[in-house]
């Protein structure tokens, strides 16, 4: 089956992910940590990207982006290609380093990168590689906590909790030490990050199609008008209990209630879960 396009959204946030080839540890030195973050730091400089986060963990890492000059697509390429050929020269290696296709979740605006910029600088916390998040020296953290002015764009953040430096920076202290666990779940399984209305605008919805009318299920099980009269005149004769239960199963498909589709034919609630359970056991 052909992978659904990726869309992209011009001066959109990224949340993105990218793994190591079956799952494989490529970050596992301190060296492969830092030039993963040359390449970062390269993607500022050249392609102009703005990045407001980062981690490299052992097998993965996370970035919060957004990307105007190039497409987010290339500028992805152009990271892992870089440290590919890099770490299949230092190993003597060739072949896949990344897993084909990176994980990119759209975030709304700024409000919602507070809570992601929290979920990633927390990575190593909760996969249990350190006690706190100021330790882990392979994060952006260092460049918020240090007021380090460097290639991550830190002044969005601090700016949105407070108008003050100082008190941005103990704020920003404050935010690491929040535990959310559904919200983290919440980021871990999210196809977006935003309000609804964003989410009708990055996932528009498929149109769904209107659902038949009862009488048009009704008439579909293949019975005569004559049948058709009877069932809707309660008739209980015995050859018609079939054509009764084909047409609650369709029914329920469709969408409707018990309670519908019993009174359209003048049974119960309790009536249409015998037919139900009839046709599980396969009487």
């Amino acid at each position: 089956m052909a992978r659904r396009r990726r869309l992209e959204y011009s001066d959109a946030i990224y949340h993105v992910i990218q793994r190591g080839n079956n799952k494989e540890y490529i970050f596992d030195t301190s060296e492969d940590k830092e030039y993963l973050i040359e390449c970062l730091q390269r993607a500022v400089d050249v392609d102009g990207v703005e990045i407001f986060a980062y981690v490299v963990m052992s097998n993965h890492y996370h970035i919060a982006l957004r990307s105007e000059q190039e497409s987010l697509s290339k500028v992805m390429h152009r990271i892992n290609t870089r440290y590919s050929v890099w770490y299949n020269r230092k190993r003597e290696r060739s072949g896949h380093v990344f897993e084909g296709r990176y994980k990119a979740t759209p975030v709304q605006d700024e409000r919602y990168l507070l809570s992601l910029i929290r979920y990633i600088h927390r990575n190593p916390v909760r996969a249990k590689m350190c006690e706190r998040v100021d330790v882990y020296r392979w994060s952006s953290d260092h460049f918020y906590r240090h007021h380090e002015l460097d290639f991550v764009r830190i002044e969005m953040l601090l700016g949105i909790l407070a108008n003050n430096q100082k008190v941005a920076l103990q704020e920003y202290n404050r935010l690491m030490e929040i535990v959310d666990e559904e919200q983290e779940r919440q980021i871990k399984e999210a196809n977006y990050l935003g309000s609804q209305a964003f989410a009708m605008v990055v996932e528009p919805r498929k149109a769904i199609p209107p659902r038949k009318s009862l009488d048009e299920i009704l008439l579909n099980t293949g019975l005569s008008m004559e049948e058709f009269e009877q069932v809707k005149d309660k008739s209980r004769k015995r050859h018609l209990q079939g054509l009764k239960a084909a047409y609650a199963l369709e029914a329920s498909k469709q969408g409707y209630s018990m309670r519908e589709i019993g009174s359209h034919i003048g049974l119960t609630d309790s009536a249409i879960n015998k037919y139900f359970r009839s046709m599980k056991e396969g009487h």
